[in-house]
């Protein structure tokens, strides 16, 4: 009677031990702080220091290059913005990462990315998530789905935070 309760222990941990799948990892990860994201930026040199938007959701801050940007600026990031979700609102993450006008979850592609169309910029959306808390959205300017150098850069920044 013994061996059928051990056989079943067994088989279920070892199902849990060999998880390798990025997305839990994730969900695993400690919350980042604001701070870090704005230090990790302060280190690119010739990056614009980013900075908080006023007025922003409880639920998260919201981190960019203010409005006054440079044309040197805008041409080498475009137009972004990171959320640094509140680690105890649940919900936040999943309400940025779904489609603006019906508020349907999107599906990730492969490279984890996250499409919506903004209706009012005529170009896509394109946004991910780092760590357990961190949205970058960044416009791409297109009426097609697509990243460039632009999104490199961002992203490459992102994930030296998320990594840590």
């Amino acid at each position: 009677m013994r061996r059928p309760v051990l056989a079943l222990l067994l088989a279920a941990l070892l199902a849990g031990c060999g998880s390798s799948d990025e997305g839990d990892d994730e969900q695993e990860a400690a919350p980042i702080a604001a701070q870090a994201v704005v230090q990790q930026f302060r280190e690119v040199p010739g990056m614009p220091p980013l900075r908080s938007a006023a007025g922003t959701d409880p639920s998260w801050e919201q981190l960019g290059l203010g409005l006054d940007i440079s044309p040197a600026a805008q041409e080498r990031y475009g137009t972004f913005t990171i959320y640094v979700v509140d680690p105890e609102d649940s919900e936040a993450v999943s309400s940025l990462l779904a489609d603006k006008d019906t508020g349907e979850a999107l599906e990730a592609d492969a490279d984890g990315i996250y499409w919506d169309y903004d209706e009012l910029a005529r170009s896509y959306v394109a946004q991910k998530r780092y760590g357990e808390n961190v949205v970058l959205a960044w416009w791409n300017q297109s009426r097609e789905k697509g990243t460039d150098e632009r999104w490199e850069r961002l992203d490459s920044i992102l994930q030296g935070v998320a990594n840590g």
